[in-house]
């Protein structure tokens, strides 16, 4: 028993941690979440580029491979609040498809407020459209969070 509520608290501190996270990237003024997404950029753009000469394909052109890393970076913030409120959730009780309702629920609220209180950031804005990307993330974490228990289980049966 004791090791289930010590998991409830600590997916808890997780949880409010990647709250606070995320709040902290929303607080970056425009220039500066710009230029930390541009690092990301750099990163990512060389193995690009390597898989669009080897599949002579093109995959994005600069302008929109930028977008693209921005929006994949809401997915996956997105992705794990999900999965760590979930956890949260089901720790304390709540089972079953409650569970997932409620953390889609609270996490959706979160990205609504997030985006409110990107509009009082110099440079920044609230957008419906990211809360839509955001709930991408969400939704991909809920399963996620379901189908992993499930794989783990039926590996052991195996």
């Amino acid at each position: 028993m004791k090791s289930k509520k010590a998991v409830s608290i600590v997916s808890l501190f997780m949880a409010i941690g990647w709250m606070l996270l995320i709040i902290s990237f929303s607080s970056d003024p425009a220039d500066i979440s710009s230029s930390k997404s541009k690092a990301v950029l750099e990163r990512v753009e060389p193995a690009v580029e390597k898989m669009e000469e080897s599949l002579k394909i093109q995959i994005a052109d600069d302008g929109r491979l930028h977008f693209y890393v921005r929006k994949n970076a809401h997915m996956f913030n997105y992705f794990v609040l999900a999965v760590l409120v979930a956890t949260c959730i089901r720790m304390s009780g709540v089972k079953g498809f409650r569970s997932y309702i409620l953390a889609y629920i609270i996490v959706t609220l979160f990205s609504a407020v997030d985006e409110y209180y990107q509009t009082f950031i110099p440079g920044r804005s609230g957008e419906v459209r990211d809360v839509m990307v955001d709930n991408v993330g969400v939704v991909i974490g809920l399963v996620a969070a379901r189908l992993l228990p499930a794989i783990k289980k039926f590996k052991r049966i195996s």
